[in-house]
């Protein structure tokens, strides 16, 4: 599904729910039928019953395979333990800013960020981990989401950011 179209991102949307706008990046989540009677439901047995997750492909990359991480993929730490993962001296680590000032991640070198959204400090939480281009996040509250690197632009949820401030 072109989940980009189906929150307004980037590119146009589809006519039909659920499928694939050429252009936009596709994703595909795969769940059995009986945890996925309409597309919410198939995104609620995501977040609530991973192990359930035949295959989620997200911006051409498997992350989810039978239930577990994709074999290959990097994965995050569990939570409550700190990000092993050493940035100092990366230089994406630092505090990226949208065009309208509305959202603030901060990216910090020992894999930790921190959202300001519509001026609301700490709207979002957690860890992140970064392979090549791709930026993965896991909210401290337990849900995952992700970005890309394109060029000086990190693209995360429909914002479009630029490095502001050196943390």
């Amino acid at each position: 599904m072109d989940t980009v179209a189906l929150v307004g991102g980037r590119g146009r949307r589809s006519e039909y729910v659920a499928t694939l706008t050429p252009g936009n990046t596709g994703d595909l989540l795969v769940v059995p039928d009986e945890f996925a009677p309409d597309v919410a439901g198939a995104q609620d047995t995501l977040l609530t019953r991973p192990e359930q997750v035949r295959a989620l492909v997200a911006a051409g990359q498997p992350v989810l395979w039978a239930g577990t991480d994709a074999p290959g993929r990097p994965t995050a730490p569990e939570a409550g333990v700190p990000a092993t993962q050493d940035l100092t001296g990366n230089p994406r680590v630092g505090v990226w800013i949208d065009e309208n000032d509305f959202l603030h991640q901060e990216l910090t070198a020992d894999g930790r960020y921190d959202e300001t959204r519509g001026g609301r400090p700490h709207a979002y939480e957690g860890r992140y981990w970064i392979g090549g281009d791709r930026i993965d996040y896991l909210d401290d509250l337990g849900f995952w989401a992700f970005g890309e690197f394109r060029g000086e632009e990190l693209r995360h949820s429909g914002y479009a950011m630029r490095l502001g401030v050196r943390a």
